[in-house]
C-alpha cells in the first residue's frame, strides 16, 4: 500500500477504501491472513497467468463466494475487480480513433463527432437505421502509460537492484553478452554523459507487429500490440513475461500500415518526457529519490513493419534501407519479381566469391559496400515531403524511398549520430 499512497493525494477517500480492503479479512476466522484485497489480487494473477476470459472469471468468483462461509467480502463480478485493480495503477486509457486511421480523438479533437480529415462519423451506425449509436466508437486503441509502471518497478527493492545489473553485475570482457556491450549503448553513454552516468536510467526497445486475435484464421482481422522491452535487466529477466510491457493495443480490422504514426503520439509524448526532463522516482534498493530518465535505443520488428515505423519504402527497386538509391536490383523478365543481387559488395575486397561468375550473375563484383545514410541525408530527403495520414490517401514517396517524415529513424555510428529524431 505504500507503493500507491502518493498516487491518491487528490483522492483520500478512495485511498481509505483501498486501505480498508487491505486490512479487512475475507471472512471471519479466515486462515492464512487472506484479506479482501489480497484475495482479489491473487485470483486476478491466476486469471492473467492462465488466460481466463472475463466471463469465466466472473463465474468462478460467484462459485467461490458461494463455497466460502457467509457472509464474506469476495467480489462476485469482473467489473468490481477491474475497478479495484485500476485504482492500484493497473488502469488504461481508451482513445477513440477515426475508422480510416486519420486522427485520434484526443486533445483538441476529443469532442469531435466526425473526422475533420475524411468526414467519417466517430460512431458506428445502428443496424437498419441511419442514426449513429454514440456509445459505440468505430475504432478504439488501448493505451497503458509506462511511467507509472517504471515507478512501481523501482519501488520494489529487488527489481530496483536488478535494474542496475548492467553496471554492477555484468561481466565486462569485451564479449557481446548483453545490449550494454553493444556500440549503440556505449554511443549514447558517450554522447550524453549526464544520462549515461546514472545506471538507473532506462534503455528501452519498442516491438510492434500484427496478430489475429481470433481462433479462426480464415477471418481477416489485424490487431497491433506495441510492446516496450527493458534492457537494464539481466538477460534471464528482460524477456520474461513479467517485465515485457504491453503499452498500446491498436484494434483492427485493418492493419495501420504507414498510418501507424497516428496512433503513437500518446507513447511518444511519455517517452519524450522521460528523455528530456525525466520524472521523480523512489529507489527502494538505495532508499532515495532520483530523477528517472529513459531512451529508446531501437525497434524490434520484421522488415515490413520496419518500413511502417521508419517511413522507408521496403518494396520496389530501392528497397534496401542501407544502400538506398544505390540498391542493386533487377526485375525478372519471366518471374515478374524484383531480385537483389548486389550482396557480394559487402564482402572483403579479396574474398573469393567476388571473382566468381558462374555461381552468381555472370560478372565479377568490384563495387564497394554502400555506407548507411546519415541523419542529415535523411532529413534532406524528407524535408519537402507532405504527408496526409488515412486510408486511401495515396501518399507519394520521395524517389521511391521515403513515404513520410513524422517519425524519421536516424542511424548513428562513429562521426554520425545515433538516436530517434521525432518531427512533429
Amino acid at each position: 500500500m505504500q507503493d500507491v499512497e502518493e498516487e491518491f493525494v487528490d483522492r483520500p477517500d478512495q485511498f481509505e477504501k483501498l486501505l480498508s480492503d487491505a486490512e479487512k479479512p475475507l471472512y471471519d476466522g479466515c486462515p492464512n491472513n487472506y484479506t479482501k484485497l489480497s484475495a482479489i489480487v491473487r485470483l486476478y494473477n491466476l486469471k492473467a497467468a492462465n488466460g481466463w476470459s472475463d466471463k469465466s472469471f466472473s463465474d468462478l468468483l460467484v462459485a467461490i463466494s458461494d463455497m466460502l462461509p457467509q457472509p464474506n467480502e469476495l467480489y462476485t463480478s469482473m467489473y468490481q475487480v477491474k475497478k479495484t485493480m485500476s485504482s492500484l495503477g493497473m488502469g488504461y486509457e481508451k482513445i477513440h480513433a477515426c475508422r480510416n486511421d486519420c486522427v485520434l480523438y484526443r486533445k483538441e479533437y476529443k469532442d469531435l463527432e466526425c473526422c475533420h480529415v475524411c468526414g467519417v462519423s466517430r460512431w458506428k451506425l445502428e443496424k437498419n437505421k441511419d442514426t449513429n449509436k454514440k456509445s459505440v466508437p468505430t475504432k478504439v486503441i488501448w493505451y497503458i502509460p509506462p511511467i507509472l509502471r517504471f515507478r512501481r518497478l523501482f519501488r520494489n527493492d529487488t527489481h530496483a537492484k536488478n535494474l542496475t545489473w548492467h553496471a554492477t553485475g555484468r561481466i565486462k570482457d569485451g564479449m557481446l553478452r548483453h545490449p550494454a556491450d553493444a556500440p549503440q549503448w556505449k554511443t549514447i553513454d558517450i554522447l550524453y554523459l549526464e544520462f549515461g552516468k546514472d545506471s538507473r536510467n532506462l534503455r528501452l526497445g519498442l516491438a510492434a507487429d500484427g496478430m489475429n486475435p481470433h481462433s479462426n484464421q480464415s477471418t481477416s482481422y489485424s490487431t497491433w500490440p506495441i510492446i516496450l522491452v527493458n534492457y537494464n535487466l539481466p538477460p534471464h529477466l528482460c524477456m520474461k513475461r513479467k517485465f515485457v510491457m504491453l503499452k498500446m493495443l491498436i484494434s483492427g480490422p485493418k492493419q495501420p500500415g504507414n498510418d501507424i504514426d497516428v496512433f503513437l503520439p500518446p507513447l511518444v509524448e511519455d517517452l519524450k518526457l522521460l528523455w528530456e526532463e525525466g520524472v521523480e522516482c523512489f529507489d527502494g534498493y538505495r532508499n532515495e529519490t532520483f530523477n528517472l530518465r529513459a531512451t529508446l535505443l531501437w525497434t524490434i520488428n520484421d522488415f515490413p513493419v520496419y518500413g511502417n515505423l521508419s517511413g522507408y519504402s521496403v518494396k520496389g527497386y530501392k528497397a534496401c534501407p542501407i544502400c538506398g538509391n544505390d540498391t542493386c536490383s533487377k526485375r525478372l523478365k519471366h518471374g515478374k519479381k524484383i531480385c537483389y543481387m548486389g550482396h557480394r559488395r559487402f564482402l572483403p575486397q579479396a574474398h573469393q566469391f567476388r571473382k566468381q561468375r558462374k555461381n552468381f550473375n555472370g560478372r565479377p563484383e568490384h563495387e564497394k559496400a554502400s555506407q548507411p545514410l546519415t541523419g542529415v541525408q535523411i532529413l534532406e530527403s524528407v524535408s519537402d515531403l507532405h504527408v496526409e495520414f488515412g486510408k486511401g490517401k495515396g501518399n507519394i514517396s520521395v524517389d521511391g524511398t521515403w513515404k513520410k517524415n513524422q517519425f524519421s529513424l536516424i542511424c548513428h555510428t562513429g562521426k554520425t549520430y545515433m538516436c530517434i529524431i521525432i518531427l512533429m
